[in-house]
């Protein structure tokens, strides 16, 4: 019987921590992709260590589409980042210091904007 309590417990415990991640959606997912790519530039060269862990958690479960449009975000990014153009490189420090922010700061980050956002309901 205490065997049984236990088990439940914990399944209980492990199903609470996987519904407290952030799940991103697809199109969430590729922007936090891009930013992070951004963010690893040259140009900024942030700490990337927050984004990583979220994107290596996030990226399992996601169809080889989205994958995929996540490697050629990531590319895209990296070729704006390294363009001498004075405009794009005025914007891509403004994506990296404005909406980027919530996903560098990773998932606890993450998960606070949403719980602050306005519903979409």
């Amino acid at each position: 019987m205490n065997f049984a309590a236990i088990v439940l417990s914990a399944a209980a415990l492990f199903t609470a921590g996987s519904a407290a991640a952030a799940e991103l959606k697809d199109n969430e997912f590729l922007e936090a992709t891009r930013c992070r790519a951004l963010a690893k530039a040259e140009m900024a060269d942030l700490d990337t260590a927050a984004i990583d862990d979220m994107l290596r958690d996030q990226a399992y479960g996601r169809t080889s589409r989205v994958l995929e449009r996540a490697k050629s975000e990531r590319s895209r990014a990296n070729r704006q980042a390294r363009s001498s153009d004075e405009k794009i490189q005025f914007e891509i420090r403004q994506e990296v210091s404005g909406p980027c922010q919530m996903w560098l700061g990773g998932e606890e980050s993450v998960k606070a904007a949403k719980a602050t956002a306005p519903s979409a309901d």
